[in-house]
């Protein structure tokens, strides 16, 4: 696959080993992986990179936490990037995600996969492609 063809992941993780390990799972699988050690990172990732197509988000981190990155997206004119929350809490916490984007640490990677490649390839109308008459 082209370089410019692949999927873009945007992966916000502090945990080094962890954030390795699903970068190369991912890229193995054909998508390009930019990695954020927590919210401030990952937001000046966002700056020189392509437009994520998924986003993998872990949501305690230190500095900039994963609740404060995600709710500033739609600042960004990202908002409607799905969102994949990656954490070891339990699912109680109310993090307005929809059912079936959340993903308990150990994670499952079958499940991870299939959950990203239905994200990533999902056709979305980004609000810079909608033309005013």
């Amino acid at each position: 696959m082209p370089e410019d063809a692949k999927k873009t992941i945007l992966l916000v993780e502090d945990d080094e080993e962890t954030s390795e390990s699903l970068r190369e799972l991912l890229e193995e699988h054909g998508y390009r992986v930019v990695q954020g050690k927590n919210g401030q990172d990952a937001q000046e990732k966002l700056r020189g990179s392509a437009r994520p197509d998924c986003i993998l988000l872990d949501l305690w981190m230190p500095g900039k936490d994963g609740w404060t990155f995600a709710s500033e997206l739609k600042d960004g004119g990202l908002a409607d990037v799905p969102i994949v929350v990656i954490t070891a809490a339990e699912p109680h916490w109310g993090y307005p995600t929809p059912p079936g984007r959340v993903l308990r640490k150990p994670l499952d990677k079958d499940r991870l996969l299939r959950l990203v490649g239905s994200l990533a390839s999902s056709e979305r109308v980004h609000s810079e492609d909608v033309r005013r008459p």
